[in-house]
């Protein structure tokens, strides 16, 4: 990362260090080394008197949380007892101390429904809605999942309407702001689709399921409706810092707010110009909210330690152009460095083909692959990319996708766990149905409703009487041995065995025992990957040195998780777009799809975030080119071709984006196709910095 350059801090950052009491925004632009900045005031903060865990640190992602908690061990002795989450880690934790608040007993588990999870229980509650009406879910499916998603932002503002009507209102509402609709009219698919979210919330509340946006507005609702909890919480956490605040949603500014404002003591750090996340409820303007709410003056971070002048300068004069942002003034000393440069080629191939050259050049001058990365608008650009890129035998990884614990058998190792912990989490034995001989999805279903009719639990009826167990489900049988397979095993210690001995001994069953895991894939290739997953789910719990008991809580808190320390070490190029390439960078960048239409993207040029005062959508695609521009350090290129052929779309014929005048690039020569594609490392229609 970039504050790995900064030995000392300048005078700008000193003085944020040395911040003590009462609040203060920081606008830290990109590269201007806040996490050193950050966690400097930490230290100094317990060097005061502070004590270490009076001191809360909030960020975003798993990977910065970690990133900046290795730094505090590093750097100061007490480090380690300074608490560092992110909002959805915190929001877990505070609903796991406070289970009374949401009808639970102490003795009864909260399970975080993955996203598979919360669709097969979105499904599950519309097939009989549907049937009620006449109607076919397959004709409804893409209604609710839209619905669902609105239902996502609604929470997100603070809100769960309860009644029915409130729910239709607030649904066809927020699709009218978004302009998805033509009508504020509500359909029959509205009308059903708010049934089953209102039962989706009935049916997680009965059985102590909690889902992403519920990690954030169950703590938030209960911090406003319980002020003494938020007294408590103030009185914890005395100093509080936030990270990456532009990108907080309203739920998250309200509940570090209500903590915070008992004291005042709050640091929020953020950067306007890099909120790119609007599309699901990030409020930029919460900056200005918390300037004014918290009286807070501002301290800025302008110079960028890693880009050098060249790419902050153009990267400026493109910013520039936003309307709504806070005044500042980035800026970099190094003044050596290649000009950001533009590449134009006839068709997507021959851009593809040139950025595999560009990779082939800079390997002849001695850069590793991993210290490329080529980034994009859309995930479709990866299809233009991949094969050229594999063709010219170049490695490479694609960020995104299915997150490594969505794969099939790091859900099967967590849903056992969870089983475990929770023996009425009927939504991880569905989970497991594919890996149970005789047991389909319909008798499984049969027996959990049964089950559920008797106020069983999976406990109980692994200790029924097998005779007394056919009176359920044919498949009950099936069940109930690989549920007595399971509860023997139990994979707990005496407290002799480490975390990452108990988590091989439950792969190893995983894998050996009743479900024979890697048996079932036929596909030799997948099979190897499979089993190298579960390897590397066992290595990043010996790596994390949990005990015997908290490897377990490390499972059941994947949900929450974004990051995998195991994978990070590969010489490969990585493929990702602008908006996972958030708080990353590479001596190399290249932007593929430089062209209008695509970034700016069409469809999100053509809507505004109502009430947000961040520019609205038009300025956000902005920002994105921004936050490409700024992960470079070395060298940054833009790609642009007149034709794309994305697979299952009609060609797409564009012209240069239009950021490209507005970071100061003008056509230079262009070369004869011919001579161009002929020679060596050549590029078409190079494009250079005035």
């Amino acid at each position: 990362m970039s504050e790995k350059k900064v030995s000392t801090l300048t005078p700008d950052q000193d003085k944020i260090a040395n911040h003590r009491d009462g609040s203060m925004i920081v606008l830290a632009g990109a590269g201007s080394g806040k996490t050193a900045t950050c966690t400097q005031r930490a230290g100094r903060l317990i060097d005061s008197g502070v004590g270490p865990s009076q001191i809360l640190m909030v960020t975003f992602s798993k990977k910065a949380a970690k990133e900046i908690q290795a730094r505090l061990e590093a750097t100061h002795p007490e480090g380690d007892r300074i608490e560092v989450n992110t909002f959805h880690g915190f929001g877990y934790q505070f609903i796991q101390a406070n289970k009374e608040l949401y009808g639970l007993s102490p003795d009864q588990q909260w399970a975080i429904l993955t996203e598979n999870e919360q669709r097969r229980m979105l499904t599950e509650l519309a097939h009989p809605a549907c049937e009620a009406l006449n109607v076919e879910y397959k004709d409804f499916r893409k209604h609710l999942l839209s619905a669902f998603s609105t239902w996502s932002l609604v929470k997100q503002d603070g809100k769960l309407p309860a009644s029915r009507s409130d729910a239709l209102a607030a649904i066809i509402g927020y699709q009218s702001k978004q302009g998805q609709r033509k009508t504020d009219k509500p359909t029959l698919w509205d009308h059903i689709a708010t049934d089953v979210l209102l039962d989706y919330e009935k049916q997680k509340r009965e059985g102590g399921y909690a889902d992403f946006d519920d990690l954030l507005l169950l703590p938030t609702k209960a911090l406003y409706q319980h002020p003494k909890i938020a007294e408590a919480l103030a009185r914890k956490h005395q100093y509080i810092m936030v990270d990456e605040s532009q990108d907080t949603n309203y739920i998250q500014y309200l509940m570090i707010k209500k903590i915070a404002e008992q004291h005042g003591n709050i640091v929020m750090v953020g950067d306007d110009d890099q909120s790119i996340y609007g599309w699901r409820g990030a409020r930029v303007s919460n900056l200005r909210r918390f300037m004014k709410e918290f009286n807070a003056p501002v301290a800025r971070l302008e110079q960028n330690f890693r880009s050098h002048d060249a790419i902050v300068s153009g990267a400026s004069a493109l910013i520039r152009h936003n309307q709504s942002r806070l005044p500042k003034q980035p800026f970099s000393v190094d003044s050596e460095g290649a000009q950001p440069q533009l590449f134009s080629t006839s068709t997507d191939r021959l851009m593809a083909n040139e950025i595999v050259e560009r990779i082939k050049s800079l390997r002849d001058e001695g850069a590793d692959y991993s210290d490329v990365a080529i980034l994009y608008r859309t995930n479709r650009m990866a299809q233009v990319l991949e094969g050229p890129l594999k063709q010219a035998g170049i490695p490479y990884s694609v960020v995104g996708g299915m997150s490594f614990f969505e794969r099939a058998e790091i859900q099967a190792v967590i849903a056992c766990v969870r089983i475990l912990e929770k023996f009425d989490d009927w939504y991880a034995l569905k989970t497991l149905q594919p890996y149970m001989d005789g047991v389909g999805k319909k008798g499984l279903s049969d027996l959990v409703d049964a089950l559920k009719e008797r106020d069983q639990n999976l406990l109980l009826f692994a200790l029924e009487d097998p005779k007394e167990v056919k009176t359920y489900a044919k498949c009950a049988i099936k069940v109930h041995q690989l549920v007595n397979s399971l509860l023997i095993a139990g994979f707990r210690s005496d407290g002799s065995a480490t975390g990452g001995e108990m988590a091989r001994q439950l792969v190893e069953w995983v894998k050996s025992g009743p479900f024979r895991l890697l048996e079932r894939e036929k596909d030799d290739v997948m099979r190897d990957k499979r089993e190298q997953n579960l390897e590397i789910l066992v290595a990043e719990i010996e790596k994390g040195g949990y005990d015997d008991q908290t490897w377990r809580t490390y499972l059941l808190e994947t949900p929450v998780s974004d990051y995998m320390s195991s994978r990070d070490d590969a010489d490969v190029v990585t493929l990702s777009t602008v908006h996972r390439s958030k708080g990353l960078e590479w001596p190399h960048v290249m932007v593929a799809g430089f062209s209008d239409g695509i970034m700016p993207f069409e469809r999100a040029m053509t809507g505004s975030d109502g009430d947000d005062d961040g520019g609205g959508r038009p300025e956000e695609e902005r920002r994105l080119c921004y936050v490409a521009m700024t992960r470079a350090e070395q060298s940054v290129t833009f790609h642009h071709a007149d034709l794309y052929y994305f697979p299952g779309s009609e060609p797409m014929s564009c012209e240069v984006s239009p950021y490209a005048k507005e970071i100061g690039l003008e056509p230079a020569q262009d070369l004869d196709q011919d001579q161009a594609c002929n020679a060596p490392g050549s590029f078409l229609g190079q494009i250079s910095m005035r």
